[in-house]
Formats: C-alpha cells, structure tokens, sequence
C-alpha cells in the first residue's frame, strides 16, 4: 500500500496507534529528502491508503493518527489551525501549542495571535482568557485541576481560576515556576503561594 507514496510518516497506523497516517504523493528531491519534506503538500490517508483529509503544508502526528484524540492540527501559508476529519474547527492562529485538546488531555487549547497566548474552548471555540505572554503546560491544560498558569511578560506569572477568571495567588518569578512545574500540582501550590503571603 505504501509503494504509492513517495514519503510517509510512520506514527499512526504503521505503528499501530490508531487508523491513520500522514503521506505525500507528490515528487520528492531523491537526492535532498529530508530537506524537501517542507516544499510538498501532505495529507492523512486511512489504513486503506484512501485520503480523509484536505492536503496541507504541513500536518503534526499528534492526535488523530498518534490515537490520542479526534483531532489534528495543520499548517498552511504559515498558521495553524485544529481539524477533525470533518473539518476545521478553530480560527487560524499563529502557534497552537502541542499539549490539550490536541492530545486528548483536556478541551483547552493555547494559541498564539499577534505575539500572544489566550487558552481556547476546542468545542466553543470561545477564548477563556486575557492575552498572556507565555503558554505554560500546566492545570486545566493538561486535565489538572481547574487552574491555569498565566503571565502579562517580564518573567513575573500567576494562577487563575479557569472558571472565575480571578487570579487567585500573588504573582511569582520563574524560579518559582520551575519549581511548581517539577511536581505540576497547580492545587497545591496555590495552597503554598498564599499561605506564604500570609506568613509574611
């Protein structure tokens, strides 16, 4: 089935994670592959070798063929966007982060507009949050609890409640950060970060 195809990925379905798999069958430079993997349109194609899905500059293997969830995320004309095999069902942005509803983790999604982060709704499509400097993976991101990480720059961070939108810690420098991120238990540190204020 694969002799049709003058390249494909072997996530998905040649490793058994799910259906699915991401090919080209356009004509690939034989002597530089490697380097005209970006110059040729892909698609994902089932187990079949029958295409499913629109052809794109690019398609990650997260999601759909890795069987993490029912979506993917592709890249055309220099942005990024979510798809089912339905079609697409996100905005283009500018950067869509790896970990969330991508990976099956949670139904959020970061995605970067104009130099900055909000976390996205994958069902709504609605934006939960203010624009933020950086995207951490932690929290409700990743199915972790309800809290969220965020950050206005400068190195400074907080955690909000998803729900309420409140911010419920006094801010924190990275230092801090990569120490909550080495146990990832956004509950707990929460607890820590204000009992700290109120010891002092």
């Amino acid at each position: 089935m694969y002799e049709r195809f003058s390249y494909y990925f072997t996530e998905g379905y040649p490793k058994g994670e799910s259906d699915y798999f991401i090919a080209t069958e356009e004509c690939l430079d034989q002597e530089n592959i490697l380097k005209d993997l970006k110059n040729v349109k892909w698609a994902i194609f089932n187990k079949r070798g029958e295409r499913v899905s629109d052809y794109f500059d690019w398609i990650s293997p997260l999601g759909l063929v890795k069987g993490q969830s029912e979506y993917f995320r592709a890249s055309e004309n220099g942005k990024e966007a979510l798809f089912t095999l339905s079609g697409q069902i996100t905005d283009w942005f500018d950067k869509i982060r790896d970990r969330g509803a991508l990976t099956g983790e949670s139904e959020y999604f970061w995605g970067k507009k104009e130099g900055k982060y909000a976390l996205y709704h994958i069902k709504t499509g609605k934006k939960l949050t203010d624009d933020y400097k950086s995207s951490v993976i932690a929290g409700a991101v990743i199915g972790k609890s309800g809290y969220i990480v965020g950050s206005y720059g400068s190195e400074i961070f907080f955690i909000v409640d998803l729900e309420t939108g409140r911010k419920v810690t006094p801010d924190f420098d990275e230092d801090t950060l990569i120490q909550i991120l080495k146990h990832g238990d956004l509950e707990k540190a929460v607890l820590q970060l204000n009992k700290n204020t109120v010891n002092k």
